[in-house]
């Protein structure tokens, strides 16, 4: 991903390290997560609301048994919803035991403190790098959420973020450099914040075609982890 306007260099997206995309409702947050997950093969996005976004090349499933026998496995898990907190929870055990899977939460707030999944979404972002595990987390209000959800990511997106939620959460999580930033948001632009390199940089969600560029692109699968792959694939095939 390049973003132009600031000059950086190409940002590499590589598997096990995670992404947070902070915003309102409208703000773009959504659709950036689209077109993240498209560098990525094997990806669950866990839906827990209704939203106008089809996904259309995702496979629609109300349960995680799809991570075991789809052939592609690129899925939108959303469970009936009695089930959501069943079905998020084997989503987050299937991708432990095989690895190697990019896990998307449109609602971290909802997923850890109304379905009490805050200790699964904790061991994926502090271990889950050990497994190749990348979580995509999308976030409303910061200071409601797991410190995890920002200490463990390694890739911020930030759209129009203001009170405690910036001058203080994000502010102390990231940098100071942030908040001017993010005060000179226009709607459906964001700053992105590399957590390693420090860099800050300025996008908008409606020219994405000028951010992401074709070097940017998902890490193959090795060793153990493609024959476990591979595997499942085959069963899928003779279902």
């Amino acid at each position: 991903m390049a973003l132009e306007n600031n000059g950086f260099r190409p940002i590499l997206w590589k598997q096990g390290e995670h992404v947070v995309v902070i915003g309102r409702t409208g703000s773009g947050k959504t659709y950036l997560i689209s077109k993240l997950i498209q560098l990525r093969q094997y990806v669950v996005f866990f839906r827990t609301k209704p939203d106008k976004n089809k996904f259309p090349d995702l496979f629609h499933t109300r349960t995680a048994d799809a991570m075991r026998h789809f052939n592609g496995m690129r899925l939108l898990l959303e469970p009936d919803y009695k089930r959501q907190a069943v079905e998020g929870y084997r989503m987050l055990d299937n991708a432990w035991q095989d690895g190697s899977w990019c896990i998307v939460i449109d609602e971290l707030w909802y997923a850890e403190e109304q379905l009490g999944l805050r200790d699964y979404v904790n061991r994926m972002l502090t271990q889950g790098r050990s497994k190749d595990i990348s979580a995509v987390l999308g976030v409303q209000r910061p200071v409601d959420i797991s410190r995890f959800a920002l200490s463990e990511t390694k890739h911020v997106f930030i759209f129009q973020t203001e009170g405690r939620d910036l001058k203080f959460t994000l502010r102390d999580s990231t940098t100071e450099r942030i908040v001017p930033a993010v005060q000179s948001l226009q709607r459906y632009e964001f700053i992105y914040y590399n957590r390693e390199t420090g860099q800050i940089a300025k996008g908008n969600a409606n020219a994405l075609e000028r951010v992401f560029t074709s070097t940017y692109r998902s890490q193959p699968l090795d060793g153990d982890t493609r024959i476990r792959h591979d595997q499942r694939k085959g069963a899928a095939r003779r279902l």
